[in-house]
């Protein structure tokens, strides 16, 4: 209920008291379980961030060398971005919230966690050049959080399938992988995303 709501009207336009009534409970009762309106939007972000280390998961631990799943990786966050991504809208609006903003800041590190081994294992297999895996992780995950959502959510900078072949250039040229490489990776990718 607090999802619909938050979606159609926006975190300043969406109250506690519509959300229990909504909801069909008395107000009391959401207090059990949430501190606050903000402390409810947080989970709901934590929720989004396990659908988003789910996919990666799924993707990462699949067959293939280690640059192909991190394309595949990248292709299937599309679609969990796509999922969500008027509830993505939503958190940019409240993200000054301090919780919002810690829960974002826990999230993103688990995804980075998760893909580092990823360019670990590329590392081993002789495919990727990464100093130090966690922090490129880290700034691959903030990247395709951010731009995947604006790409999906405004068309900016670009279409969807124009933006993630982009970013993939770019990813891939720098943990090393090779131009013929990189150019069959990138075949890989659907001509059509969501």
């Amino acid at each position: 209920v607090a999802r619909r709501r938050f979606v159609n009207h926006g975190y300043s336009g969406t109250s506690v008291s519509a959300i229990v009534r909504d909801a069909g409970v008395a107000q009391g009762t959401f207090y059990v379980y949430f501190g606050s309106k903000q402390a409810l939007l947080a989970e709901l972000r934590r929720e989004v961030f396990r659908d988003y280390a789910q996919a990666l998961r799924k993707v990462a631990e699949g067959p293939g060398e280690a640059d192909e799943r991190l394309v595949s990786v990248i292709v299937e966050m599309v679609h969990v971005v796509h999922r969500n991504v008027e509830l993505e809208r939503v958190f940019r609006q409240a993200e000054s919230a301090q919780d919002l903003e810690l829960t974002a800041l826990q999230g993103r590190g688990k995804l980075a966690q998760m893909a580092s081994a990823l360019l670990v294992e590329g590392l081993g297999g002789h495919s990727m050049e990464v100093e130090n895996p966690l922090l490129v992780a880290q700034l691959l995950v903030t990247l395709f959080d951010n731009v995947l959502f604006e790409s999906l959510a405004y068309q900016r900078p670009a279409n969807v399938v124009d933006t993630v072949m982009a970013s993939l250039r770019l990813v891939l040229r720098g943990v090393g992988v090779t131009e013929m490489r990189l150019a069959s990776l990138l075949s890989t990718v659907p001509g059509r995303l969501p």
